[in-house]
């Protein structure tokens, strides 16, 4: 069963998955490639990190996934605007089940600005509790990201119902060795 202590877990995950993204595909990332693309190369390291290491069993990485439960399309509950909306997350780690999601993300180019805060409030419903009245829109979602990347820098907005991780940020900055072979990814403090 996962839990709210999970949480850490699905945050290292996601750090180390992008770590291998920067490491293994760098290139695609100098070289301006699609971000459908940059999320589908960091779908492919997190679930090879998934399996390897034997966490999250049942759980799968869906890139642009929109079912629920395989017979509804995904939807989240739009509070602003009092009705469910279809969604798409650019990446979800789910059950492909009824049970909770561990990760909704949502990711961007850093000189990409559209729709930026349409895909924030949509993380900020995904991660609020269950609201019984409308039990075909995904809730309760352990942890919300929004990430932007480029090729000098990521950072990770959090979102989550758990108060020492919702709303804070992580950064990174690119660094490359002496010989310009290796790319690696430094949290900043």
């Amino acid at each position: 069963m996962i839990t709210e202590d999970n949480a850490h877990k699905v945050i290292g995950l996601l750090k180390r998955g992008l770590k291998e993204l920067y490491r293994i595909d760098y290139f695609n990332i100098r070289c301006d490639v699609s971000e459908r693309n940059i999320c589908a190369r960091l779908a492919m390291h997190l679930e090879n990190i998934m399996r390897k290491e034997h966490i999250f069993d049942g759980y799968f990485v869906d890139v642009e996934y929109n079912r629920q439960g395989g017979d509804h399309l995904k939807q989240y509950y739009d509070h602003v605007a009092q009705r469910p909306r279809a969604m798409v997350s650019d990446l979800l780690i789910q059950s492909r089940g009824q049970e909770r999601n561990l990760l909704a993300l949502e990711l961007k180019k850093l000189k990409n600005k559209k729709d930026v805060d349409n895909d924030i409030k949509r993380l900020i419903e995904l991660v609020k509790p269950d609201d019984s009245e409308n039990r075909y829109c995904v809730h309760n979602t352990l942890v919300g990201a929004f990430v932007t990347y480029s090729s000098t820098e990521v950072s990770i907005q959090l979102f989550s119902e758990i108060e020492d991780i919702n709303e804070s940020t992580l950064s990174f900055k690119i660094h490359k060795d002496k010989s310009h072979h290796s790319v690696s990814l430094r949290e900043l403090q």
